[in-house]
């Protein structure tokens, strides 16, 4: 509806657009726990999941340069993208996952000792479940260091050392070809004519140097809110009653926003690290993971435990996600999706609502007649 809210933030801050791609990234951890200890329930070798994620990787990172107007001039093709950015998290984490799996952790060998895990303290199972996986959390921890070193520490020419702002008009002009480390490492191995070239601070900031979303540096920082999906996922298989899963569910979300809220100075631009979805920053990852555990406590709660609420119309369009998105992204502006308009907010909100009840019908459609598109 043109509403700022709706809109992607300017550079630090959260809007409400911000919130589902980081969701997505997060979700999608939690679904690799579920798919991998499904698939070696089965006695599936490791090679053929890796395979599988090998496979999955190659098809979603292409299906990412369908959404480009056209992708025939190879000069100008932007890299990486939304697309781009979920798989190159979803791979990275399901590969770590994966390596550290062994193949007696399964659900029935955590179900012959559930009595013995009901008799535990509450914050020995929590303890338990979070650090039984400690090569997982030291290997993501690593990654994530070496993201802090290279955002605090690497020299950008004409750009003073951990400068996290967008350049342009930013801070009166100061370093008006600066978007720090993770602009010069993306204009440095990918080059300026394969980024996004219209970011949102361009309009106010009035930057000249591209600037990609969805670049490199980002990627680290989308392991870790990938990988504290998977936490959310073991909680689930291992905990052993549903007040304790939703009990390690909150207190992880917790923690996770406490840190964001105390490096960002409770949401400040000028802080340690500035909540920041064009950089995804580390504030902005773990309070995206803090709101997503606390929502997913909620539905789980009204929806599975309850079951006060179906989860439809999300049940739909989570179950097709990716051909409703591929779907969306290719008439996003045509027909019969979306109609030229009045540029006012009641219009444009109007035709907007369209267009989402338009792909949740397809949603239902494709739910109701069991055609589910898979990768």
């Amino acid at each position: 509806g043109g509403y700022w809210f709706f809109d992607h933030s300017i550079w630090n801050g959260l809007t409400l657009a911000d919130l589902v791609f980081p969701w997505f990234t997060w979700m999608m951890g939690v679904s690799i726990v579920l798919s991998q200890r499904s698939l070696r329930s089965k006695n599936i070798q490791k090679r053929n999941i890796l395979l599988k994620i090998c496979r999955r990787t190659i098809i979603l990172f292409v299906l990412g340069f369908t959404g480009q107007d056209d992708i025939t001039k190879l000069e100008n093709l932007r890299i990486f993208g939304v697309l781009q950015r979920l798989v190159s998290c979803y791979f990275c984490t399901a590969i770590i996952v994966l390596i550290f799996d062994k193949k007696n952790d399964q659900r029935d060998t955590t179900q012959s000792s559930t009595n013995e895990n009901e008799k535990q303290p509450l914050h020995t199972e929590i303890f338990k479940t979070t650090f039984q996986f400690w090569a997982e959390w030291l290997v993501v921890l690593m990654i994530t260091t070496v993201l802090i070193l290279i955002t605090f520490l690497l020299h950008v020419p004409n750009c003073p050392t951990g400068y996290l702002g967008p350049g342009g008009k930013h801070d009166h002009g100061k370093y008006w070809n600066c978007t720090g480390a993770a602009g010069y490492i993306d204009r440095l191995i990918l080059g300026n004519s394969h980024l996004y070239n219209e970011p949102t601070c361009k309009e106010i900031y009035h930057t000249k140097v591209p600037y990609d979303p969805e670049g490199i540096l980002g990627i680290l920082t989308g392991i870790l809110l990938c990988y504290l999906g998977v936490q959310a996922g073991h909680c689930f298989i291992y905990s052993t009653r549903v007040l304790r899963i939703c009990v390690h569910w909150l207190v992880l979300g917790i923690i996770c926003g406490s840190i964001a809220l105390i490096l960002s100075h409770g949401g400040h631009s000028n802080s340690w690290i500035p909540i920041n979805k064009n950089l995804w920053s580390l504030t902005f990852v773990l309070m995206l993971a803090s709101l997503a555990f606390i929502i997913l406590t909620i539905l789980y709660f009204l929806i599975d435990v309850n079951q006060w609420f179906t989860g439809s119309p999300f049940l739909w369009l989570g179950m097709n996600s990716i051909a409703i998105y591929i779907g969306h992204d290719r008439f996003a502006n045509s027909f019969p999706v979306q109609f030229e308009v009045d540029n006012t907010h009641t219009k444009q909100l109007a035709i907007h609502l369209y267009g989402a009840f338009f792909w949740s019908f397809v949603a239902a459609f494709m739910y109701y007649k069991k055609i589910f598109i898979a990768i």
